[in-house]
């Protein structure tokens, strides 16, 4: 009888020992599977303008890099594209640092931050105030591109505000995102300012499930050529497997073009996702489903968002980008 006893008490002690063991176990964070959407590198100054006349591919406009050096905003490379830029956007004003300078001339963006060409200026103001009021922020907390324009948000006037965002919503969206499918990727390192940049001279290395966005000529990138394409390296299949989710809405059943529109290209209430950075699209969406991003602003967003896991949210960033802004 004791043995019967002291057996169930054993089985009943293991069990528990077992169950806490496994509330001990660190769980997968929300996003475990999505780092690449998160490039990390050592903090450095980026590398100055090479010393002498510069020009960009079907430009006819000439800076030196010894100018560009001494600052004064970013280059200006095609200026007949784009109505005059507001002082805020092109030069900055009272310690607020031009628009330009990460979201570049011509409102494209650099690979790591947002495309606000063709943005409602409603919907820009909106996202200033957002950051502003700390609904909107990082799921990877201290993220140095996100703490800088929350910083930005506090200090830039609402007169500022609105006319930088008049100035990016009248420019118009062009096609910067090329997605190739595969199982490599050239060689690229994560950068402090959340992007990639290539690793020159060493091979190509396997993507095992992740995703690698490249500028197609890094020196044209860091002079703020906005036709020198971001290159997605994207395993193969995620394009249509995204497609099909943004069709049938996935775990939800809300399609995405409820919102977003016909092909992605926006909406009265959505903005268009159609041809912008995976990782950028990737970094939103888990935005919503964690909560960094809260607000009426996402509020619709916030039950679609719960049912993604992490290779669903990479298929739809993959596919959207793959499409014509």
């Amino acid at each position: 009888m004791r043995s019967r006893a002291l057996s169930s008490v054993m089985i009943l002690g293991g069990a528990l020992i077992a169950l806490l063991a496994c509330q001990q176990q660190p769980k997968a964070s929300p996003g475990a599977q999505l780092a690449w959407a998160y490039p990390k590198g050592p903090k450095e100054d980026l590398p100055p303008y090479p010393a002498g006349e510069l020009h960009v591919p079907g430009s006819t406009v000439t800076y030196t890099g010894e100018a560009l050096n001494k600052g004064g905003g970013p280059p200006d490379w095609f200026p007949q594209n784009h109505p005059p830029a507001p002082q805020i956007v092109a030069k900055g004003r009272d310690g607020v640092t031009a628009c330009a300078e990460c979201h570049r001339i011509g409102g494209d963006g650099y690979n790591g931050t947002t495309d606000l060409a063709g943005l409602k200026a409603e919907y820009i103001v909106q996202q200033i105030q957002e950051f502003r009021s700390g609904r909107r922020h990082s799921w990877e907390a201290g993220r140095p591109a996100v703490e800088e324009m929350i910083g930005i948000a506090r200090k830039v006037s609402d007169a500022d505000a609105q006319a930088a965002a008049a100035y990016f919503s009248a420019l118009p969206r062009i096609p910067h995102t090329r997605v190739v499918e595969g199982d490599t990727a050239p060689a690229a390192r994560g950068s402090y300012y959340g992007w990639m940049q290539p690793v020159p001279g060493q091979p190509a290395r396997p993507l095992n499930g992740q995703v690698v966005e490249l500028d197609a000529d890094w020196n044209r990138a860091l002079l703020a050529d906005p036709n020198s394409p971001l290159v997605i390296y994207a395993p193969v299949g995620s394009t249509a497997a995204g497609e099909a989710l943004v069709r049938s809405g996935g775990p939800n059943g809300q399609a995405c073009s409820a919102c977003h529109g016909p092909s992605l290209k926006g909406s009265a209430i959505a903005p268009p996702l159609a041809g912008r950075s995976a990782a950028y699209l990737a970094r939103q969406l888990l935005d919503i489903k964690t909560g960094a991003r809260s607000g009426p602003a996402v509020a619709q967003m916030q039950g679609p968002a719960q049912g993604l896991d992490d290779t669903q949210i990479r298929d739809i960033a993959v596919y959207a980008a793959s499409l014509t802004p």
